[in-house]
């Protein structure tokens, strides 16, 4: 499988994520939101990192190989101009994610998160839509 279509399911994946943390959030399940905001950040950002042959650390805060991505001459510059908004959105949701999957067992339930949810999932949409443009425009032959 070539990056592209490696980064093509990621992408995918991703819009997955973001239905999930859409109807989470009407569901009123705000540690929902939040977890699924952020792997659809995560797998957003991988995303491009894959299609641009980009190694980045096999874990969930990709935020530092995102924000190199800031260097590169090949990039548009709108797209440029939003990566570090990018990537402080990847590394706040990265940081929450335990919490939000795992907050139980600290005594935290979903209420927790119930004023950043809709927040979670605005900074997700704006990765996923940025990522999603970005690769439509980079790979417009595969249908992306």
């Amino acid at each position: 499988m070539s990056n592209v279509e490696l980064a093509r399911s990621a992408i995918k994946r991703a819009g997955r994520w973001l239905q999930s943390a859409k109807r989470a959030l009407e569901d009123r399940r705000w540690d929902d939101v939040v977890y699924s905001s952020q792997m659809t950040a995560e797998f957003s950002a991988k995303a491009v990192l894959i299609a641009l042959g980009v190694d980045y650390p096999k874990e969930h805060d990709v935020s530092t190989a995102f924000e190199e991505l800031s260097k590169r001459a090949d990039l548009p510059s709108d797209f440029k101009a939003s990566i570090r908004d990018s990537a402080e959105t990847i590394a706040e949701l990265a940081e929450l994610r335990g919490l939000a999957g795992y907050g139980f067992e600290a005594g935290i339930d979903a209420e927790y998160f119930k004023e950043y949810a809709p927040e979670a999932l605005s900074g997700a949409k704006r990765l996923y839509d940025r990522c999603l443009m970005l690769l439509r425009s980079l790979f417009p032959q595969t249908g992306i």
